[in-house]
């Protein structure tokens, strides 16, 4: 790694000179080789006849499978020039795939890797080899290169992120001096060449760690961790494989460089992840298409560590060409959604998909630039980073932009809450008001922070009788509450010039058609105990823990001009009545079972109190509002 760091600030000290090398009379550059498929040593001897062999260019790193795997031969005669005879030479190789040896005359003057007791190699770099002095006789020279390439290919950029390896050049032989000089300046201008490439990768590291910030404000967004885990992880995969790279003692094919290999398909996996949380629509073909990559990303890693031909043949036919249907699919349901934030990131991921089929396919077939490596200056850009680190942001800018208008609901939800639990205190009294001759006891358990549940406990001092209203909105949550609020102040404005129960529920029933349900009890008892009783389609009261038989009737809001049923009753001195809400039944434990009118009936018949029945009740499972309401008569004081 300190190397590492030299070689960048060297680079950058040297930014103005490194566009391109200067010429040199002191070096011939070795670009017309002649190529052929095997192994045989003889094919080194400087008098061998290679005139059948197929003509090539220089021998550079593999890229796909335009390299067979085995063993490959290359050679090369050069006239040296007069200023070179006689001097001290060597060669300089840019970084070539995998295990090679290269010969002079027959000789063997320099190897990268080993051959025994398997063929493997650290990742390639630009090297030099000195020519022994007096090898050379004249002013001919006849260059041979042994090679051997593995099954599958390890020219995979999350290996090269300091650039030093992955700008080869094209071979050359010179002076020693100046090709050892011209070898330490083409790995200069490769790690500056290739600043543009980590710029892209320090954007996705910081894109993900903004995406993490966001999840770790709303965690139940998964496609905030999934963005994240993609940017973070192809920044670390990349940096790691780089390291790895850049170390001698490190086989390519050796555990460290297969994990990265194998992190690096989980990341890419993550993305398709990704996809299928923001694209719904095609959600499901999205993770099948994506299940399958994964597959071949499977082999593709096996293939990489155990030299499996078939696996690479996967990995750059099948392989290649899942990622473009799985972006396709999230691009078309995106662009369905019609929504300005979906339109862009939908957008952006076609210009991934088309910059690279124009690297991989188009380029090559009107022969022209891949764009791979455009130059700008002293630097190189690849337009596939360009693209993926703009798809990133514009997705992030869009996540963002959503994140901040959920806060801002969520904001604006929480004061109507706030309001609502206001609201609430009104639907159910704080205190009880003095009710002579009475004894009223309450106990509410709202579902939710506000609750449709709503009673009511108003004397009326003319007469000294009291009225109790009970009641349970249709529904749960704002909407009821804001629902029951309507009730209770039509209850308190009815009972203001009436206290006929009948009466009272016939005005509700007029304020409710039309803007929903609810069920009801108005219960009025007076001074000698007379009580009325009117039923809105609510639970029959407990008389003495005992079940009050009244007659059934519909819901207040579903008829308007309906009569409701009534019953007169006597309340002595220590009888009492239990009103409760449908909460207390409907309680539900783990499995489904009902709290239920028998347990009601049973913890009743053993005197139990409104407030251990509503515990009861919501220990066992609350699934709605409770609300239990004890009125008792009190025996006349002697």
């Amino acid at each position: 790694m300190k190397k590492l760091l030299l070689v960048l600030l060297l680079a950058l000290a040297r930014l103005p000179g490194l566009a391109q090398l200067p010429a040199s009379n002191d070096v011939v550059v070795l670009d017309a080789w002649r190529i052929h498929e095997g192994d045989d040593l003889t094919w080194a001897r400087a008098d061998f006849d290679d005139t059948k062999w197929s003509q090539t260019t220089s021998p550079a790193r593999s890229s796909g499978l335009n390299i067979l795997p085995g063993f490959h031969w290359y050679r090369t005669t050069v006239e040296l020039p007069k200023q070179l005879e006689g001097r001290e030479l060597a060669i300089g190789m840019g970084g070539i795939d995998e295990v090679y040896e290269v010969y002079v005359e027959g000789v063997s003057v320099g190897r990268f890797g080993r051959w025994e007791p398997k063929p493997e190699s650290p990742f390639d770099r630009d090297l030099t080899f000195a020519i022994p002095p007096g090898l050379i006789k004249g002013s001919t020279v006849h260059i041979a290169l042994r090679r051997w390439v593995g099954a599958t290919t390890t020219g995979l950029f999350p290996f090269y992120t300091s650039g030093a390896e992955r700008f080869g050049h094209t071979p050359e032989i010179g002076l020693l001096s100046t090709v050892s000089t011209r070898t330490a300046l083409y790995q200069y201008r490769g790690v500056v060449a290739n600043l543009p490439w980590n710029f892209c990768l320090l954007s996705m590291l910081a894109a993900g760690c903004i995406a993490f910030v966001l999840f770790s404000a709303q965690r139940n967004r998964v496609e905030y961790i999934l963005l994240g885990i993609y940017c973070v992880g192809s920044a670390l995969v990349s940096y790691t494989g780089g390291f790895l790279a850049a170390s001698d003692s490190v086989m390519r094919r050796s555990w460290g460089p297969t994990l990265v290999f194998a992190g690096y398909m989980l990341v890419t996996l993550s993305s398709y992840l990704f996809l299928s949380q923001i694209c719904l629509r095609f959600r499901r073909w999205i993770l099948a298409v994506a299940s399958l990559n994964a597959i071949v990303a499977a082999h593709a890693v096996y293939g990489f560590a155990f030299q499996a031909h078939w696996a690479g043949l996967w990995l750059f036919t099948i392989g290649s060409n899942l990622p473009i249907v799985i972006s396709l699919l999230a691009a078309l349901g995106l662009l369905l959604e019609r929504k300005a934030g979906s339109v862009a990131i939908a957008l952006s991921l076609l210009l991934v998909q088309l910059t690279g089929a124009w690297t991989n396919y188009f380029s090559h077939m009107f022969r022209m630039s891949d764009l791979r490596f455009m130059p700008v200056g002293p630097f190189s850009v690849d337009i596939r980073g360009i693209s993926q680190t703009l798809f990133v942001f514009v997705t992030l800018i869009v996540l963002y932009l959503r994140f901040r208008d959920e806060q801002l609901h969520q904001a604006a939800f929480e004061q109507d809450m706030a309001a609502a639990r206001n609201v609430q205190q009104y639907l159910i009294p704080e205190h009880l008001p003095a009710t002579p001759g009475l004894t009223i006891q309450s106990e509410y358990r709202p579902a939710r922070e506000v609750g449709g549940d709503f009673f009511q406990v108003l004397p009326k001092a003319a007469d000294g009788s009291v009225l109790v209203v009970v009641g349970d909105v249709a529904g749960k949550g704002l909407h009821a509450g804001m629902l029951a609020t309507l009730i209770v102040g039509a209850i308190r404005t009815a009972a203001s010039f009436t206290n006929d129960p009948r009466q009272i529920l016939a005005l509700l029933n007029e304020r409710m058609c039309g803007r929903g349900l609810a069920t009801c009890l108005a219960l009025r008892i007076g001074l000698d105990g007379d009580a009325v009783l009117a039923n809105a389609g609510h639970l029959p009261p407990y008389f003495n823990g005992r079940e009050l038989a009244i007659e059934g009737a519909l819901p207040l809001g579903v008829v308007a001009g309906v009569e409701f049923p009534v019953l007169r009753f006597k309340l002595a001195e220590g009888d009492s009545l239990m009103l409760m809400t449908d909460g207390v039944a409907e309680a539900q434990d783990a499995v489904g079972q009902l709290f239920g009118f028998d347990r009601i009936s049973e913890m009743l018949g053993k005197g139990t109190a409104a407030a251990a029945l509503a515990s009861a009740a919501q220990n066992f499972g609350q699934e709605d509002d409770i609300t239990v309401l004890t009125v008792a008569r009190m025996a006349a004081a002697v």
